[in-house]
């Protein structure tokens, strides 16, 4: 996989982005510990190992063979000599000029390397359970865990090759396999669904956040666009994305609902039917207001909107009885006390309930055709001792569902002609401002998502930005804080507990696509359009003077290298503002991150233009649908899971009266 000289290569790069410093004051260790103390060389090879694109990862290791090369190093940065020959001083001033280099494809080598060394370094223990870095800024780590567990759900166990039968056989678990397995079952079908991810209690959720990206999200939350210009979370778990999100629950704003029919040439979006499955599924799920006590970092937002005079609302959430102030701020690795009313918490335990299958670790390779007629699945299924077992469901009912990446991977690997699925995939790009505040916030704690402002979401013909906020914990910190030099970093991370921010979630007009290789991997082909860039711009810029309104006493950009402007004297904003735009928004200037894939299997009007038709059912194919976000014609602007649900029942009621 790796070789020696690579590996010497990796614990160079590991060893200059987490040296070991002496610090005056650093009571925890937190800049005394080094990447080699912490097993961080170790920690990357492995994840390295589990990337599962093979491009990707002969991509990464090249990548170290380019770093230690003589001729390559004296060519771009006047050092004739190997990286691993060379001082510190020397090393980090290469990785340096790859970082802020003129060349895109340099500086993507440079945040991918970075990424894997720095969430490797802190989003583990490094010992006895915790970590300096933790300790240093007061970060409790992972709580204890509560007195009741939440068991999982019933699953079947698959432990030999094994073929079952039903009617309809949904692929994916999240909000729109979940919702589609709930309604067919109350319709009384025969449901088997199959999910690639984990079945996990709450005994399974640790709160170590590195082990929690590698169980519940897609692909150990190693996917990353094939630019390197951004990382793409997703779940993949019983539940899906509705397990591990930020349970915000906003319906499809009626304006984009217009803009879809227009787009899809369809009436439906805009229509009472589909208003009456939002409505439905917002009953079932629990969407309310209820809960949304505010934390320190949403009343900053709060507070700033009100003092600005800007739009704010609370945002709707699906939790029941949610433990507020205890350990919400961590459920974006799953809700330990049950809250959150994921499709595991309601419609896939109403479908057991009446008699659907669950399998779990079920990755399906292609749909089974007879002609252009659907009549089953074939999968993998890992069984609980670890090994793999083919699984062939039988059905004449194929729902696909399995998310904005891997619904067109089936689609292509199950015949669909190239290039028909796949087009038109937005991200609702995600970047943040960062205030550094006297008082602590600590942005780790309090409810995951309780307020937003719509101020700036119409700048352009509906496409804009709307300002929310997240938890975070250490992954952000190390996936998303620029870098300039090593003890730098180390001192942003050290001030997390005076961390304030302001989230930009992008409504992205242009598209990318997905293109499915030979080997049947997905890949994410898309860059951020100037037009989309602008509108990042003014979240940042009107980001950081809300964050100054509330009395941050230092704004940062997650640009590398990190703009820091002092607010403390007069004309900060415009100077802030100037060399932000010196930096950059866009080719791996500034970190942004993918939560919401939507697109690449469209529901329009036209084969020609469409993957799906109105009912969900694939041109072309009979008996084959799919009932995900891949089915958005546009990006919603909106966290999308209640639109997935609404996209879902649809879909789902239709199949119903059809059978």
């Amino acid at each position: 996989m790796i070789s020696d000289r690579q590996r010497r290569v990796l614990r160079a790069v590991c060893d200059t982005l987490v040296p070991s410093f002496e610090h005056d004051d650093d009571p925890h260790g937190l800049f005394a510990l080094s990447g080699a103390e912490a097993g961080t060389c170790q920690r990357v090879e492995s994840l390295i190992a589990a990337i599962r694109d093979t491009r990707d990862r002969r991509r990464l290791l090249l990548l170290l063979d380019v770093l230690d090369s003589r001729m390559v190093n004296g060519l771009l940065s006047g050092r004739p000599q190997r990286f691993t020959a060379m001082d510190p001083r020397a090393r980090e001033a290469v990785l340096r000029s790859w970082s802020d280099s003129r060349f895109p494809i340099r500086r993507a080598g440079f945040q991918a390397l970075k990424r894997l060394v720095h969430v490797a370094f802190v989003a583990w223990p490094s010992e006895n359970g915790s970590h300096p870095a933790w300790k240093a800024v007061g970060h409790p780590g992972p709580l204890p865990q509560p007195e009741t567990t939440v068991p999982r759900l019933p699953e079947l166990v698959v432990d030999a090759d094994a073929t079952l039968e039903c009617d309809v056989v949904v692929v994916g678990s999240g909000a729109g396999g979940g919702v589609v397995a709930g309604v067919l079952a109350e319709a009384g079908h025969d449901v088997i669904v199959l999910e690639k991810g984990p079945n996990p209690d709450s005994r399974d959720l640790t709160q170590i956040e590195g082990d929690m990206l590698e169980s519940l999200y897609l692909d150990s939350g190693l996917v990353m666009a094939q630019s390197g210009s951004m990382p793409i979370l997703a779940g993949s778990c019983v539940g899906g994305g509705t397990t591990i999100n930020y349970t915000s629950s906003f319906a499809l704003p009626d304006s984009v609902r217009r803009q879809w029919d227009r787009r899809s040439g369809l009436d439906l979006f805009a229509t009472e039917r589909f208003t009456e499955s939002i409505d439905r599924v917002q009953e079932r799920v629990g969407v309310g207001t209820q809960w949304t006590t505010p934390g320190k970092r949403d009343e900053l937002l709060e507070r700033g909107c009100r003092q600005l005079g800007w739009h704010l609302d609370a945002i709707p959430r699906n939790v029941t009885d949610c433990k507020e102030g205890l350990e919400c701020g961590f459920c974006s690795y799953g809700c330990r006390h049950g809250a959150k009313n994921s499709t595991a918490r309601t419609y896939l335990r109403d479908a057991i309930t009446r008699g659907a299958r669950l399998v779990a670790q079920c990755e399906v390779d292609r749909m089974q055709l007879d002609g252009s007629r659907a009549t089953g699945v074939t999968g993998t299924v890992r069984g609980p001792d670890g090994a793999t077992h083919r699984l062939t469901v039988r059905a004449p009912t194929v729902v696909v569902a399995a998310g904005g990446l891997y619904t067109t991977a089936i689609l292509e690997r199950s015949g669909m002609r190239r290039g028909i699925a796949g087009r038109d995939l937005r991200l609702h790009p995600a970047s943040a401002v960062l205030g550094i505040f006297p008082d602590r916030v600590e942005p780790w704690t309090g409810s995951l998502q309780t307020r937003y402002s719509d101020q700036f979401a119409d700048l352009d013909g509906g496409y804009g930005v709307k300002l929310e906020t997240a938890p975070a914990h250490f992954a952000l910190v190390g996936s998303a804080f620029g870098w300039q030099s090593a003890r730098q970093w180390r001192g942003d991370v050290a001030q997390l507990g005076h961390v304030g921010l302001v989230g930009i979630l992008l409504r992205d007009r242009d598209p990318g696509r997905i293109v499915v290789g030979r080997d049947g991997h997905p890949r994410v082909h898309y860059e951020l359009s100037r037009f989309d860039a602008r509108h990042a711009r003014r979240g940042v810029i009107e980001g950081a003077r809300l964050l100054g309104s509330v009395g941050a006493k230092e704004v940062w950009t997650l640009q590398t290298p990190p703009v820091k402007e002092r607010t403390d004297r007069a004309g900060w904003l415009e100077r802030f503002t100037a060399a932000a735009d010196a930096r950059g928004y866009r080719r791996c200037r500034m970190s942004y991150i993918s939560f919401h894939q939507m697109g690449g299997a469209a529901m329009g009007a036209e084969a020609s233009r469409a993957v799906i038709d109105r009912t969900g059912a694939v041109y072309g194919l009979q008996g084959v649908y799919v009932a995900d976000g891949s089915a958005f014609p546009d990006s919603s602007g909106v966290n999308p899971m209640i639109t997935i649900m609404a996209v879902a029942d649809h879909i789902a009621r239709g199949i119903a009266r059809e059978a």
